[in-house]
């Protein structure tokens, strides 16, 4: 049997008990999309495939769900996981690259986001989730 990285739970501004500040969500983010492109790639085929046979809306969790179902022959075997804390960063990302995607990802805002404040998001609309 095989022992899966574990990826470290959001502690925004948390420290360690290193006395070490934890990374905040989107670091880690950039961090694991740095290191696995292939996620970004596989998310995009699938919304390709689901918007070309006429689906409607569909959240990045399905996405990734089915993206774990296929993880086999992806990644020849090995083995991966996805934190679903990324779900909103990708939906993010997938809009950003994708207009045309628009009404395929909700968006909500942001856990933290002050509600008054415009947050710098790549696609120009206030941050959901």
């Amino acid at each position: 049997m095989y022992r899966q990285e574990e990826l470290p739970l959001e502690l925004n501004g948390q420290e360690s008990s290193q006395g070490e500040a934890e990374p905040s969500l989107d670091g880690r983010f950039e961090d694991f999309h740095a290191e696995h492109p292939w996620v970004y790639e596989a998310l995009e085929r699938l919304t390709v495939q689901w918007v070309a046979a006429g689906g409607g809306r569909i959240g990045v969790k399905a996405l990734f769900e089915q993206l774990r179902w296929l993880a086999p022959e992806i990644t020849d075997g090995e083995p991966f996981q996805l934190n679903n804390n990324f779900t909103s960063r990708y939906a993010r990302l997938l809009r950003a690259s994708h207009p045309e995607w628009r009404d395929v990802f909700e968006l909500r805002r942001l856990r933290g986001d002050d509600p008054g404040a415009r947050r710098s998001t790549l696609d120009g609309e206030f941050q959901v989730k």
